[in-house]
């Protein structure tokens, strides 16, 4: 019985030494980790964003041009984009009504003809006693109140280019670019302030429009320098010169208008974008491959007591220098793990 004890003993001493033999043997075999690592850095503080921005035009920079009389619009001479010169020809319009427009004028010079005969006849009456001077004075007043009346209806002639009553060309008044056509060929028009013909845009009124979100707004400040760039890659300098103090509620976002250095390159409506640089305070900078981009979020990887763990922070922008972005979520002392995407894998 003690010989059969013993040996079971015995064998159950070899069987737990082997099996820690094995374990020690597996971990000896199991590679270690070792990652690079970095503290956030607070020298690159200033920081570089760029935001989407279309081309448009100060309000006192678009001529609103409206129907000079009602008529129909015969012919269209220009289309949106084109230049124009002040003087040069945009609508055609044949009124409508022809013969009340030449019966008025007509009419209004057969009253003045026979306002005058009826002066001559009362200055002859006056003269010999027959009416009072108040007579002779109320003639000719209205000898000259017709004669103001045909005066103005020929100046509204000129004004109007009008061709025997009939045609009305509407030209433009300023030197420009075609912004809108709010008119087609056959249409139906009068005179209406609130349904103008065609917008002629004074190009050297271009402004910058950015719809800037609210948390973004601290990039901007007024007088601003920045720089406008074009698809081609292109650019050039811009001031900032005005930021809305109102949220637009659908958009969440807030307008910034800059004032381009020059607009010879710039068309209504193109896009663009502003790149801005800008110093931000208690803001931590790390470099690029640090940083995971996954489900719409930022990521990092700290080391912490030798276990790896991921942490999400809010991305600001890139630092001066391009090798580095400027984050929000890190403190000083974490020691942020390199490579990141290596880790991502690994995890």
């Amino acid at each position: 019985m003690r010989k059969i004890i013993a040996f079971t003993l015995t064998a159950f001493t070899l069987t737990f030494s082997c099996g820690e033999d094995k374990e020690k043997a597996k971990e000896s075999q199991t590679p270690k980790v070792s990652y690079q690592t970095t503290l956030p850095s607070t020298e690159n503080s200033k920081v570089i964003r760029v935001f989407p921005a279309t081309v448009s035009f100060t309000p006192e920079g678009v001529v609103s041009i409206n129907p000079p009389i009602s008529g129909q619009v015969e012919s269209i001479f220009v289309k949106v984009g084109d230049n124009v010169k002040k003087g040069d020809k945009l609508v055609k319009i044949k009124a409508l009504d022809v013969s009340d427009i030449k019966s008025n004028y007509l009419s209004v010079k057969a009253q003045l003809e026979e306002a005058k005969r009826i002066y001559q006849l009362n200055k002859s009456l006056y003269e010999i006693g027959a009416i009072s001077k108040n007579d002779l004075i109320a003639s000719e007043t209205n000898v000259k109140q017709l004669e103001y009346t045909l005066k103005g209806l020929e100046e509204k002639e000129k004004l109007l280019n009008v061709k025997n009553f009939t045609d009305f060309y509407v030209n433009s008044p300023i030197d420009g670019v075609v912004y809108e056509i709010d008119t087609t060929v056959g249409a139906r028009v009068q005179p209406d302030s609130s349904q103008p013909l065609i917008k002629i845009a004074n190009k050297n009124q271009f402004i910058v429009v950015a719809n800037v979100y609210e948390k973004d707004i601290k990039f901007f400040s007024k007088g601003d320098k920045v720089d406008i760039i074009f698809d081609d890659k292109s650019k050039i300098s811009g001031e900032v010169y005005y930021i809305s103090d109102v949220l637009d509620p659908d958009t969440k976002t807030v307008k910034v208008y800059i004032k381009p250095s020059k607009t010879d390159n710039l068309k209504a409506n193109m896009f663009v974008s502003i790149k801005v640089q800008k110093e931000l305070n208690n803001y931590l900078s790390i470099p690029k491959n640090a940083i995971v981009f996954k489900d719409n979020h930022f990521y990092v990887y700290l080391l912490k007591d030798g276990q790896v763990v991921k942490k999400e922070v809010q991305l600001i922008g890139d630092a001066e220098n391009e090798k580095f972005a400027i984050v929000d979520g890190l403190n000083k002392d974490d020691r942020v793990i390199l490579n990141a995407i290596n880790v991502e894998g690994i995890q």
